[in-house]
């Protein structure tokens, strides 16, 4: 790529014709995933090949002509789109549209081809909040049974006891295991695109070190026994994993133990809301899923705790209310007070 093929021209472009070159030129430069690159992609053709009249309108609208009062409901109307899974297009889906096209028309913006970017006045629908869909003690349990002498068995069991990513798991090598100190290093990823499977960093961007619990750690060993080379977790000929594949896999195992609406990611979810919930701090868990702070942990995983409300109100009583408080007045007595001084 040259600077001649990134410079901006001050041609005329089509609001098509920009996400095309958004995504050909500048996207690239934003991310180095290319399945990432393929996500926008799939999203950004939504409005260049206009799934709707409204969409195809504004498809072929000159940039500087765009404004929110047309682009708002074009956007909109996805929501009467037939989705890829579903009967409808999301307004999770809806919003990650509008979002691409707004960082889209930033660039344009700062390139000088727009004097505003329009979608910054654009009210998109608002998200559906799903709670994240952990698994409980009984249904790990369930899926431990349904997998015994299964060869997915060590992988679920490592899956459970590190929250690790689907592809972090899959680029898995035996040298990223300490056995002295019986921790695992996660430093990259496996990622499948069109043009096949790539190994490429893990999503923060950062690698990270932990500890690994006694049942995983045993499960590796047993894989180690069995398994192949250099990946843990290997196809026939050594090779990598494809990610689709185990996912299906993954989800016919949950099925049969009776489980009908969680996926492999389900897994992750469960490391991390049950550690919550039996009090390991949550730096320690948000250190352990790869997130690039704490925050992120706490808003994803501060509704899959239910009894922490209750924990909360107990630890208060104990405090005040009981023998504790009443010990605890004894060694602290109220101090006197002046009889002669009134309390203003």
């Amino acid at each position: 790529m040259t600077l001649y093929e990134t410079a901006p021209t001050k041609d005329s472009l089509t609001l098509a014709q920009w996400l095309d070159k958004w995504l050909r030129v500048y996207a690239p430069l934003r991310c180095k995933s290319l399945k990432t690159i393929e996500r926008y992609r799939g999203l950004a053709n939504y409005v260049i090949k206009g799934r709707t009249p409204e969409l195809a309108w504004i498809a072929a609208t000159d940039l500087p002509d765009l404004t929110h009062i047309t682009l708002e409901p074009a956007l909109l109307s996805l929501l009467d789109v037939p989705g890829l899974r579903h009967e409808r297009l999301s307004s999770h889906s809806v919003r990650h549209i509008g979002s691409l096209v707004s960082v889209a028309l930033d660039k344009a913006w700062r390139l000088d081809l727009i004097p505003v970017n329009p979608m910054k006045k654009v009210e998109m629908p608002r998200m559906d909040i799903k709670d994240t869909r952990s698994l409980t003690r009984a249904e790990i349990w369930a899926i431990r049974d349904v997998c015994r002498g299964d060869w997915l068995a060590d992988f679920i069991e490592l899956a459970l006891g590190t929250g690790c990513r689907r592809g972090e798991l899959l680029a898995l090598e035996w040298t990223d295991i300490n056995w002295k100190e019986r921790s695992i290093s996660i430093s990259k990823s496996l990622e499948q695109t069109r043009e096949g499977l790539r190994i490429k960093g893990t999503k923060g961007g950062k690698p990270r070190v932990f500890k690994l619990p006694k049942i995983a750690l045993d499960s590796m060993k047993n894989q180690k026994r069995t398994g192949h080379a250099r990946l843990i977790f290997a196809d026939d000929h050594g090779g990598y994993l494809k990610p689709d594949l185990i996912s299906q896999l993954i989800v016919r195992r949950i099925r049969k133990a009776g489980i009908n609406d969680a996926s492999l990611h389900s897994l992750r979810h469960a490391h991390a809301s049950n550690l919550l919930s039996r009090g390991v701090p949550l730096p320690a868990v948000s250190a352990r899923l790869g997130h690039a702070d704490a925050n992120i942990t706490a808003r994803i995983y501060c509704h899959a705790l239910p009894l922490d409300d209750e924990r909360a109100c107990n630890e208060w009583d104990r405090m005040f209310v009981g023998g504790e408080a009443q010990q605890e007045r004894k060694r602290t007595p109220y101090p006197k007070m002046n009889p002669n001084t009134r309390q203003r």
